[in-house]
């Protein structure tokens, strides 16, 4: 299980017996995210308000898979539909297949 904070600290929890994994900022930089983490494909994507996705392994282990930029502002919560990524910014909504 996963959660996010506005400051930008992803937190892993295991589910089945309570005990945190792992506490690890997202970001060397102190940058705000507002939308929450989604994950699918293996993958948690967290979406910072300035248009960067950090992209990390669903794991217990904290591991950074990549990070894109999307070009614009983002304060949105990203959306998965049949394997599609959605995100909307402040201008545009982009979509993002596999």
């Amino acid at each position: 299980m996963y959660s996010g904070t506005n400051a930008g600290v992803l937190k892993c929890y295991d589910a089945q017996i309570g005990t945190r994994c792992y506490q690890q900022r997202l970001t060397p930089e102190s940058a705000a995210f507002t939308a929450s983490p989604i994950a699918g494909d293996g993958k948690v994507y967290c979406t910072g308000e300035e248009g960067d996705v950090i992209v990390v392994r669903a794991s217990q282990t904290f591991e950074v898979l990549a990070r894109n930029r999307l070009g614009a502002p983002c304060l949105a919560t990203p959306a998965i539909s049949e394997g599609t990524l959605f995100f909307r910014t402040r201008s545009h909504l982009l979509a993002v297949t596999g």
